[in-house]
C-alpha cells in the first residue's frame, strides 16, 4: 500500500512540475506576445482584425491587396477556384453557375443549387481577387 502511494505521489509531482515548467515561461513574457502584433495580440488575429473578411473564402486579406498586384484572373480561373472551394467544403448541394466578365472588367460569378436556383452572386476584381456579394 505504501509503495502504491509513493508511486502515485511521485508521478503527481512530475506532472505538476511539467505543467509549471510549460506555463511559467508563457506568463513571464512582459509584452504578452504582442511584440510583433500591433493591434493587440494573437486574440485579435483570430478575430479577423488583421485581414479582410472576404466572405466566400477566396481572398487574401487587405494586407496583400496592393495597387501593383495583378493576378490576371479570368472567368475560367475564378470558376476553377470556386469549384475547388466548394469541393473542399463538401457541400454537394451547391455548384458554380455562370461566370462572366461585366462591362467594367469585373468578373461576375453565380453560386447556385443543383437545380440552378440562385444562392449568391459575387463580383470579383480580376487584378486583386477581392470580391463582394452583389445584393
Amino acid at each position: 500500500m505504501k509503495r502504491n502511494t509513493l508511486i502515485i505521489s511521485t508521478l503527481g509531482a512530475f506532472v505538476l512540475g511539467g505543467i509549471a515548467f510549460v506555463t511559467v515561461p508563457a506568463f513571464a513574457d512582459e509584452d504578452d506576445g504582442r511584440k510583433n502584433c500591433p493591434r493587440g495580440g494573437y486574440g485579435q488575429m483570430m478575430k479577423g482584425h488583421h485581414g479582410g473578411g472576404m466572405g466566400f473564402g477566396m481572398g487574401m486579406g487587405r494586407f496583400m491587396q496592393g495597387k501593383d498586384m495583378d493576378l490576371q484572373l479570368t472567368p475560367e480561373r475564378v470558376k476553377d477556384i470556386m469549384e475547388g472551394k466548394l469541393a473542399w467544403r463538401g457541400n454537394e448541394n451547391l455548384k458554380v453557375g455562370d461566370v462572366a466578365t461585366d462591362e467594367d472588367g469585373n468578373i461576375i460569378a453565380k453560386l447556385v443549387t443543383k437545380d440552378n436556383s440562385l444562392v449568391e452572386t459575387f463580383k470579383i476584381n480580376p487584378k486583386t481577387g477581392a470580391h463582394s456579394a452583389l445584393r
